[in-house]
Order: structure tokens, then sequence, then C-alpha cells
């Protein structure tokens, strides 16, 4: 929720044990996916056991089947030579569409859908073209090192990373700002925080934030220090991004 709130691109995983990423990882993609699409796209599951009592994300790419939008979230649930077929989640059924010189999506493929030329198009038209927040990615890392370094290749080194940390900066003083930046990436920590884990080094961060001085519990969870970051960090992000 809070991801979606404050329009993250993406969710990086990192220093669980691999079962406790790879289940956190699961729900994080279950819930970023479209309802209509999560029959197909994301199978029966222990991990996803409870995730029925968890609130929807209600984000603008989870349009309602009767809902008039200019993008949809498809599968590919057919293939041929030169046609191919998508279920977009409308009462009408799939979409057939034609590949023309591009290569042909395989079947159950998610792609985007653009619904006045019934083609796919990339899945960041819909934010760069309508300003809509279309989802965020997920992936897994093994260590900080890996989630600085070692992105794939759709996706923009960083160019600023915010470490939080109670020890940081406040962020809480009328002289703050963010430098000017492309990609930003903002660090949380667990329980003991970001200095516990084992590729801490302040050299690797480009500011070291503490965005909730004067706490009046000992400890802030990670759930909770995500929104209050995002929060006190958007409108900063919006006026240097």
């Amino acid at each position: 929720r809070a991801a979606a709130i404050c329009e993250i691109d993406e969710i990086v995983v990192y220093g669980e044990p691999a079962i406790e990423s790879t289940r956190l990882a699961r729900i994080l993609e279950y819930l970023e996916t479209p309802q209509y699409l999560r029959k197909t796209l994301c199978p029966v599951h222990t991990d996803l056991g409870a995730v029925g009592i968890l609130p929807p994300l209600d984000a603008p790419h989870h349009v309602r089947a009767t809902e008039p939008s200019r993008y949809r979230e498809g599968v590919v649930t057919n293939s041929s030579e030169n046609t191919f077929h998508v279920d977009v989640g409308i009462p009408s059924g799939d979409l057939c569409c034609t590949s023309g010189n591009k290569s042909q999506p395989k079947k159950g493929t998610r792609i985007t859908i653009d619904m006045q030329a019934q083609k796919p198009v990339a899945p960041s038209k819909p934010r760069t073209q309508l300003g809509l927040y279309w989802g965020y990615q997920t992936r897994i890392a093994v260590s900080l090192n890996e989630v600085l370094h070692h992105m794939p290749n759709s996706i923009p080194r960083y160019d600023l990373v915010i470490a939080t940390s109670e020890k940081g900066q406040s962020i809480q003083t009328n002289s703050f700002s963010l430098p000017p930046f492309h990609n930003l990436i903002v660090l949380f920590g667990g329980v003991d925080g970001l200095e516990a884990n084992p590729g801490h080094d302040l050299d690797k961060y480009s500011l070291w934030l503490n965005v909730c001085p004067n706490q009046g519990s000992r400890t802030i969870r990670t759930e909770e220090a995500v929104l209050l970051a995002m929060a006190k960090l958007q409108p900063h992000i919006v006026s240097s991004s």
C-alpha cells in the first residue's frame, strides 16, 4: 500500500533468508497484479494463504471490468503465427492483436495493451503519456551490494542513494532538500537498523537520514518506517526529480 500510494517503481527485498525473501516477494507480486489476472499469473501457493485479509492496492492499473481506460494490463492466452489473444479483463472477452514485424509474445506473458490501438506497448507508456502510476516491479537481492550494483538492465543505475537511520541527519529542518536526480533508491534496515547489515558502508550512500527524529518508541517497524519516510520525502522527491 505504501509503495502504491507513493508511486514507487521498484521494491527490492534483501538480506533475508531465501525462503523468507521469496515469500515476501511472492506476496508483493500478487498484490501488484490486477485481480483479473491473478488466477493465471499467481498460482495457488501456501505463501498466499492469507492474502485475502490484505488491503488492495486499488492502483490505476487495477482497472474494473467495465471501467473505460486507455491502457489495460493483460496476459497472452493464445499465440499463432501473426496474431495473439490477450485477456484484459473485459466482459467481451479476449482481444485479438496482430504482431506485425515485432516478435510474438508467448502464451502466459503479461503485457500492457493500448486499448485504442489494440496493441502492446511498453509498461512505462501509461506513466509517460498520461501520468498514470502503473505498479511496481519486485526483485530479490542477496545483499546490500547486490541491491545497489546488480540491477536488471531495465532499471537505470541509482544516482541518489538514501539510507535511513535514527543516527542520520534530521529531515525536519528548513534547510533540508534533495539534490537533482534521475533514479532514487531509499534503503531501510531491519529491527537492528541498516547499520547491522553486513554490507553497511557510509560511503555507499548519498544521504544518511533520520526521517523521524524525537520518536516516542524505541523502535520503528520497517512497514512504519516506509510510510513515514516516503510521506516526508515525497515533496522533496517531486521538486528534485
